[in-house]
């Protein structure tokens, strides 16, 4: 729950930026550009990206320590970009 407020406090610090700059398409771009970056780095360190078989001898040569780590750090890194995904995407529907 911490890491999800952290995303909307992000979000919030990119609002204050955008409206002292009056740019709101700014707002938009960097909040949807901080999500993405987050799911990114987060399907990256999860093993989105690799094939089965490598997936596989991957998880038969880690400890259950280190994939719980992993998958720990993979849900908090979603979990802030997921409120800068939302945001972004409602911002962009209302200001285009």
């Amino acid at each position: 729950m911490k890491y999800l407020f952290i995303g909307f406090g992000i979000s919030l610090i990119i609002f204050v930026v955008a409206l002292t700059t009056n740019d709101w398409s700014l707002l938009y771009k960097i909040t949807g550009f901080v999500g993405l970056i987050c799911l990114g780095i987060g399907a990256l360190i999860s093993g989105a990206f690799i094939s089965g078989d490598r997936l596989g001898r991957n998880l038969n040569s880690e400890s259950e320590t280190d994939r719980r780590k992993r998958i720990t750090f993979t849900n908090r890194i979603v979990l802030i970009g997921a409120p800068n995904i939302a945001f972004a995407i409602i911002l962009f529907l209302l200001l285009n």
